[in-house]
């Protein structure tokens, strides 16, 4: 049975007692050459390439996430398809969720989080990855090759890799 007056004391017990979890998310996406783009981070310094991604914000819905961390730190926008994998993390203890997604047309701009990005042939992506992106990409490599395929963005001449 509800009582009314007590449920402001349910919801200040609620914030003081159940435990809160860091959430990420990242993006999992390849070219028509299946080819895994990743981005070289400047706060990653253990394990400098990775997926894009990052840390939700307050009353953030992932999928929004992801395509604010996309444009603020490439400046693309995506098309964002499925969840691939969901996994509690640490340290710092967090959930992931990757998502299968295509990048649209538009040329990339660097914020002054991201070195570079660079599509990989899967047989030579860069040490050390975290083995959840090892993870990832092999389920993101199951759900591209049975998705539709929307045209995927190039690196401009400048941002390739020599």
């Amino acid at each position: 049975m509800r009582r009314r007056p007590f449920d402001w004391l349910m919801a200040l017990a609620i914030r003081l007692v159940i435990p809160r979890q860091r959430m990420g998310v990242a993006l999992v996406t390849f070219n028509p050459n299946e080819e895994v783009l990743l981005f070289r981070h400047v706060f990653r310094s253990a394990n400098p390439w990775g997926l894009p991604g990052g840390w939700l914000g307050r009353n953030e819905a992932p999928a929004d996430c992801l395509a604010r961390e996309l444009c603020e730190e490439v400046s693309l926008e995506i098309d964002l398809g499925p969840p691939i994998l969901v996994e509690q993390q640490g340290p710092p203890p967090h959930v992931v969720i990757a998502y299968l997604g295509w990048l649209r047309p538009g040329r990339m701009r660097f914020s002054g989080e991201i070195l570079e990005a660079r599509w990989f042939p899967l047989d030579h992506l860069p040490e050390p990855l975290w083995p959840f992106t090892h993870r990832a990409i092999a389920a993101g490599l199951d759900a591209f090759r049975s998705a539709s395929r929307p045209t995927a963005v190039s690196l401009d001449e400048e941002q390739q890799p020599v």
